[in-house]
């Protein structure tokens, strides 16, 4: 069956049912690129792959057949139950009715999973630090996770892989390079959904550094998230201004920067996660 085929019969099962805006549902009804995203992920028979939001179960579909374990997670009852009444010959499909933000990822008894899902856009910055945890903060079940694909809005994919400098560089951006590579895999227009959102989406792969790319001889990871989230408050104004919470004087937080051969006049958005850390390390010196 063509993917012009198979995507119309998508589209007439997702008009049966009237998405949930609250929950931020958008059905993708694209055969072909959900063919593209089961790709990315590439399920094997031995693969646990964790569904975040299933939906009306069309990517769920297209992993299970690989013959990997498929724990599908969907928060709204009535896609619960249609999961549970499609798959109940599937054995090896289980469909949960939850929150996967409350989801314990540390119970499953797997040593690896590979997580995937359509995210709701309201609710991707939340599910991903679910998935790695806070700088200097990991998730118990870290060292489980394989890699992520997920689709997303694409605003948020150009945060994820943007680089210091640029305007889409952000504090989501620097929680990736503590915890992440990001590569975007490719976009989603609007029309690939029902029903379509305003903007575009896109497709990315997510795999967990071994271990964290900075390593604090301070270890006060608390002061550089203060550092990192305070930075970016305000991502027009200059760094030193933003750190007013030091209690330290302009020339002070100015002498800092020179020492780290930091532009005194540099933006959040100008620096590397390396240097975020190295302003922490000198910061946590002075204050000893």
């Amino acid at each position: 069956m063509s993917g012009d085929k198979r995507s119309e019969e998508l589209v007439r099962e997702a008009r049966k049912l009237t998405a949930n805006k609250k929950l931020g549902q958008n059905f993708f009804v694209d055969a072909g690129r959900l063919d593209r995203i089961a790709e990315a992920v590439n399920p094997a028979p031995s693969d646990h792959i964790i569904e975040i939001g299933a939906g009306l179960g069309f990517l769920t579909s297209a992993l299970a057949a690989s013959g990997a374990r498929i724990t599908a997670i969907e928060l709204d009852e009535r896609l619960y139950q249609r999961l549970t009444d499609r798959f109940r010959e599937r054995s090896n499909v289980s469909i949960v009715h939850g929150d996967f933000l409350s989801f314990d990822l540390g119970s499953l008894p797997d040593t690896r999973v590979k997580i995937a899902g359509n995210i709701p856009y309201q609710i991707t910055s939340p599910i991903i630090s679910r998935i790695f945890g806070e700088i200097g903060k990991p998730r118990p079940w870290l060292a489980k996770i394989e890699e992520v694909v997920m689709t997303i809005q694409l605003e948020v994919a150009e945060r994820l892989v943007a680089r210091p400098g640029g305007k889409d560089y952000s504090q989501l951006t620097v929680l990736k390079d503590y915890y992440f590579d990001a590569e975007l895999l490719f976009k989603v227009p609007p029309e690939c959904f029902l029903p379509r959102p305003e903007i575009t989406s896109a497709v990315v792969r997510l795999k967990p550094h071994p271990a964290p790319p900075v390593k604090l001889a301070s270890s006060d990871h608390s002061l550089l998230r203060t550092i990192v989230r305070c930075g970016f408050k305000q991502r027009r104004k200059m760094l030193k201004n933003n750190l007013g919470f030091l209690k330290l004087s302009d020339r002070e937080i100015s002498d800092i920067l020179r020492s780290l051969k930091i532009n005194p006049l540099a933006r959040a958005e100008d620096l590397s996660l390396v240097q975020f850390g190295m302003i922490t390390d000198a910061v946590a010196a002075l204050e000893k």
